[in-house]
């Protein structure tokens, strides 16, 4: 089978963006079933060599507007029809060349599939202005209903789609997790070593774009606050948002959590895994998401327990009992984090393990591959 992705970023594993990531797997291991796969990746930034597979750079919109706006640039056709796909495979939403792609395809008989990715998850729409929701409905919804079906990583997109109003066959198939990502030697006690006032105390880590609204840091720290661990720490991991951090350090002053509330910057790489690694519990409390973030899986992969938002739709970590998942309000996730505040080393350890148990057994890029090259064919 002959399967074409397109994506709008560089579908790279250094890549702080999770389409980009799973781009860069599910690519990797369909060509290890044996299928012949390319990447037509619109970006200005440097692709990944990935084994196995082809990847095509193409120019990217040059702004926000042209970015909706349903066009098939001459490049991308040219490229498109030369390669000759037998399925083509679009990841994201609101992305005008893919709309525009999938109609010039649709009268060729080719069939397509469209991955949102969280884009339409009710938590977001419900933050989006009203030429989203018209931009969602008049010219995205054909684009949908067309595919042969919408891929959803979880229950959340498929929810959107519904208030929506499109009707479309949807395949739940979750994002995934490479075991072998994760360095063979970290750096013992780097979060530690670089913050020694943390040492003595339990850490919290939240990594992933400090953007509040999304991923709820807002909430996270009303309710450190609120539970008023002394001798616990929360460290913040991950670049700056729009602007964001600066209000969110004015957030942390207001509530007088100076002393425990660490900023740590962006990290990739060994920084990142080590900085994990040193941590106890990790926390993610969006508003919304796709599914499981990747950052969540790598957690679990260092047997890390987890607290997690109910919008993530993680009800399998509730149920292996490798974390808490509560929902995403300040009383809620306060109560989590004094639970977690005051469990034993041992409890966090044996939460950590069974989370690690889960991700090996459903989480494995190989069986993801696997589900969608059996819907591709179905």
């Amino acid at each position: 089978m002959r399967v074409a992705h397109f994506v709008l970023g560089r579908a790279s594993l250094d890549s702080p963006n999770g389409v980009d990531k799973t781009v860069f797997y599910l690519a990797k291991n369909q060509a290890l079933l044996g299928d012949q796969v390319a990447i037509f990746a619109f970006t200005n930034e440097e692709t990944a060599d990935i084994p196995g597979v082809e990847v095509y750079k193409l120019p990217p919109p040059p702004n926000r507007w042209l970015r909706i706006l349903p066009h098939a640039p001459t490049s991308a056709l040219r490229e498109l029809l030369r390669w000759q796909p037998d399925i083509v495979h679009f990841h994201s939403v609101h992305i005008g060349i893919f709309v525009a792609l999938s109609r010039w395809l649709k009268q060729r008989g080719v069939p397509y599939v469209v991955t949102p990715h969280g884009g339409f998850a009710l938590g977001r729409l419900a933050h989006v202005g009203p030429h989203i929701w018209a931009y969602s409905r008049l010219v995205e919804r054909p684009y949908l209903e067309g595919a042969k079906f919408v891929h959803a990583v979880s229950q959340s997109d498929v929810k959107g789609l519904l208030a929506l109003g499109v009707r479309a066959r949807v395949e739940i198939i979750p994002n995934g997790m490479d075991p072998s990502s994760v360095p063979s030697v970290l750096e013992t006690g780097l979060l530690r070593g670089r913050f020694p006032h943390l040492k003595g105390k339990r850490v919290f880590l939240f990594l992933g774009r400090l953007d509040p609204l999304h991923k709820g840091l807002d909430l996270l720290l009303h309710a450190f606050a609120r539970a008023n661990l002394s001798e616990a720490a929360l460290v913040l991991v991950g670049p700056d948002w729009r602007g964001s951090l600066g209000k969110l350090k004015n957030l942390v002053n207001h509530l007088r959590l100076e002393s425990q509330v660490v900023f740590a910057g962006p990290a990739s790489g060994l920084e990142k895994w080590s900085y994990l690694a040193d941590a106890d519990v990790f926390v993610h409390t969006s508003r919304w998401e796709a599914g499981l973030p990747f950052s969540v899986l790598e957690a679990m992969a260092l047997n890390k327990p987890v607290l997690l938002s109910s919008a993530i739709g993680a009800e399998d970590v509730r149920e292996y009992r490798a974390g808490m998942v509560v929902e995403a309000d300040v009383v809620s996730i306060a109560e989590a984090l004094s639970v977690f505040g005051n469990m034993s080393s041992e409890e966090l350890a044996d939460m950590g393990l069974r989370g690690n148990q889960l991700l090996k057994g459903k989480y494995n890029w190989a069986s993801i591959a696997k589900r969608l090259r059996e819907a591709y064919a179905s």
